[in-house]
């Protein structure tokens, strides 16, 4: 197997058991890292570890509730106590309730804001004082182009403009360690979570709506490893959208796109 990028270096992965936290779990220990893989469920965890050690590389499952600060606090400690450090943190962990806002209750709030907001803060800072320790370190958050324009529903946006609010405050103040902090929003990807909407109108039309279509969770991979590198040492502070276009254009559908073919005379 291919070794480059991150050898030597320690990587944690929340949300690893599934979905785009196992694809980039795959994607770093493709390039030499040893991945603690953080899921809320320690089965498909040590699924995404297993598959992971078929190809002879080091990974480590733990089990813990991003929403809980005892459960983060005892799973960080597991992984240093493993691996002595955490190079890179990933910040994935996420659920979406999709529901109007007269039609979001409080429960709801509290389980998609609980685990996409409040998940990366505590995450974030149970790791952040070994990344000062040592001087240097990579934090990649997983947004969503949800945070960027009204896309999905309340709670959701907003958690995910706020992931986007504390990149950029976490990059100023953690900017003199040599600490990077970026965010990657993806845009509408070919997921377990979003197979439901894929199949109805809706998701079709969203799908017409999006100049490359529906991306796939490889589309998202190469971006995140990117700011997780070295390649990106002199970006902090930044969203990168991995959408498509989506977000680039008002698209009026695909019949508005061709400008220069013969038949939109």
């Amino acid at each position: 197997m291919r070794r480059s990028r991150f050898d030597g270096q320690v990587v944690l992965v929340t949300g690893a058991g599934s979905g785009m936290g196992r694809a980039f779990s795959y994607g770093f220990a493709e390039e030499g890292a040893a991945v603690a893989c953080i899921d809320l469920n320690y089965d498909s965890a040590k699924a995404t570890v297993a598959e992971i050690e078929t190809k002879g590389c080091e990974a480590l499952a733990v089990e813990f509730d991003v929403r809980q600060a005892g459960q983060v606090e005892k799973g960080i400690g597991t992984v240093l106590k493993q691996y002595g450090k955490i190079d890179i943190l990933v910040n994935n962990a996420g659920v979406v309730i999709r529901e109007s806002l007269l039609r979001t209750t409080e429960e709801d709030w509290d389980r998609v804001v609980d685990t996409n907001l409040k998940g990366t803060f505590f995450v974030t800072k149970a790791v952040i004082p070994n990344m000062m320790r040592e001087k240097h370190g990579k934090v990649v958050n997983i947004s969503s182009i949800a945070g960027i324009s009204a896309l999905t529903a309340t709670a959701y946006d907003a958690s995910k403009a706020g992931i986007l609010a504390m990149t950029r405050h976490w990059a100023m103040q953690f900017a003199a360690y040599h600490i990077n902090v970026n965010a990657v929003a993806p845009g509408f990807i070919a997921t377990p979570i979003s197979d439901a909407l894929r199949k109805t109108s809706v998701g079709k039309t969203i799908d017409s709506r999006i100049p490359l279509g529906y991306g796939e969770v490889s589309s998202i991979v190469p971006t995140v490893l990117f700011l997780s590198s070295s390649e990106s040492d002199y970006i902090t502070g930044q969203c990168i959208a991995v959408d498509g276009g989506l977000t680039c254009c008002h698209d009026m559908g695909p019949e508005f796109r061709g400008f220069d073919r013969p038949d939109m005379d």
